[in-house]
């Protein structure tokens, strides 16, 4: 049994790793034949949404669904999302580790619903990691990336950010004034004093305005300098960090 635990998370994990090294156009999927990133979404036809039945996932999709009636449910594993032109995208967790393949692990949860850009944001936790997908309201093409990301004050852009000592530093930067968003992978680190080759960005990504983030809290590597400048510049091309 612990073997097969240890194959299983090691399979998870390589297929997240795997997942954040596509290229752009790899990012984005339409749910057309039942998986998308392995996750089971279809498109269907009928509009959304019933009230969401039984306990709620948790509170803090219970919260935003509250503001969502109508557009977005849950019923049970089952979350519900509108689309345009009176259709449901339907998303099913898979979540037993008796029935589902390592890389068909998935949890959904529904983050944030962004008007200005008519997405849905969906938590999706992994056996062990986690990724996020953006939604369109549009017709259900997904997007991914590396976790729930967080919106700019314009909201024309978004950073998304995974890391952890288990898969290192992933950081997107986002443009949503695109169709489909247009995620750039940061690949590179802070080099200011205090920085070292094998330090992680801090986890929590704030806008400091719309053309800069600034990344606090705690980092999960030990021996990190608690001080040491991350700073991400974006816009005026590549995103680049500042000393």
């Amino acid at each position: 049994m612990v073997i097969t635990r240890l194959i299983v998370t090691t399979l998870a994990v390589l297929f997240a790793a795997s997942s954040y090294a596509q290229t752009d156009s790899e990012r984005t999927a339409m749910p057309s034949k039942g998986l998308v990133w392995g996750s089971k979404m279809t498109n269907e036809a009928g509009p959304c949404c019933a009230a969401s039945g039984g306990k709620a996932a948790d509170p803090t999709e219970a919260a935003v669904l509250a503001k969502l009636p109508g557009h977005a449910s849950r019923d049970a594993d089952i979350l519900r999302l509108s689309l345009e032109g009176g259709r449901t995208l339907k998303i099913t967790d898979c979540w037993d580790e008796t029935a589902c393949e390592a890389d068909r692990f998935r949890r959904h949860r529904l983050a944030a619903w962004w008007p200005e850009a008519r997405l849905y944001v969906v938590n999706v936790g992994l056996y062990e990691a986690g990724e996020a997908y953006l939604i369109s309201e549009k017709d259900g093409r997904t997007t991914q990336v590396a976790a729930p990301p967080v919106l700019s004050p314009s909201g024309q852009h978004a950073v998304a950010l995974q890391s952890n000592p288990m898969v290192g530093v992933v950081l997107n930067v986002i443009d949503l004034t695109t169709e489909p968003p247009k995620v750039v992978e940061v690949d590179d680190m802070p080099t200011c004093s205090g920085s070292g080759p094998d330090s992680l960005l801090r986890p929590k990504p704030v806008w400091v305005d719309d053309s800069h983030v600034r990344f606090e809290g705690v980092s999960l590597q030990p021996g990190d300098k608690p001080n040491s400048k991350q700073l991400l510049k974006i816009g005026g091309g590549k995103p680049a960090w500042e000393c």
